[in-house]
């Protein structure tokens, strides 16, 4: 099964400070920790608006986030965070981001080699670029700032009990 990527939305405006949450659909599957655009309503006088991956000039991105937990419960993995993705055509919500908002996210939602210090921009798929200086031109900068690890895992001879994961926490810097 594939590892997908786990965000953690802790402080964002729009958590924090009662802003809008956007309900939205995409017509691939999509990793909570995503970067877009919303472009429109899915349907014409509805409140779900199509999602694009990557960010586009003059288009406010959004980050996705769904949370993970499955109402299922009589199948163990789908109860876990890294197994979680969004389904094409599952409505699912977005946050929009703003200059200072943090946001936290596992190697799996970034392209390339996330390190405390490195900045990062959003590419074509909306993974986050990993850079050494900010890119001059983005539609959004940011810097990865802490990483730390959640979760941990117990070993014995029969099997390995639950996992572990690094996530890296993004400031937003600016936005074009």
């Amino acid at each position: 099964m594939a590892v997908h990527a786990v965000c953690e939305t802790t402080n964002l405006r729009a958590v924090h400070y009662a802003e809008r949450i956007w309900d939205a659909v995409c017509d691939a599957d999509i990793d909570n920790g995503t970067i877009g655009y919303l472009d429109g309503q899915a349907v014409e006088g509805g409140v779900i608006y199509n999602f694009v991956a990557g960010v586009k000039e003059g288009m406010a991105p959004v980050l996705v986030h769904m949370p993970e937990w499955n109402p299922d419960t009589s199948n163990r993995l789908n109860q876990r965070k890294d197994k979680f993705f969004n389904e094409a055509g599952v409505p699912f919500r977005c946050f929009t981001l703003k200059a200072g908002d943090e946001f936290a996210l596992s190697p799996e939602g970034f392209a390339g080699n996330p390190e405390v210090g490195k900045f990062v921009s959003v590419d074509a798929n909306g993974k986050l670029a990993v850079a050494d200086a900010p890119v001059d031109g983005a539609v959004m900068v940011g810097k990865i700032m802490r990483k730390r690890q959640i979760g941990s895992t117990l070993v014995t001879d029969l099997r390995t009990y639950g996992y572990e994961r690094m996530m890296y926490t993004v400031k937003v810097e600016s936005l074009a």
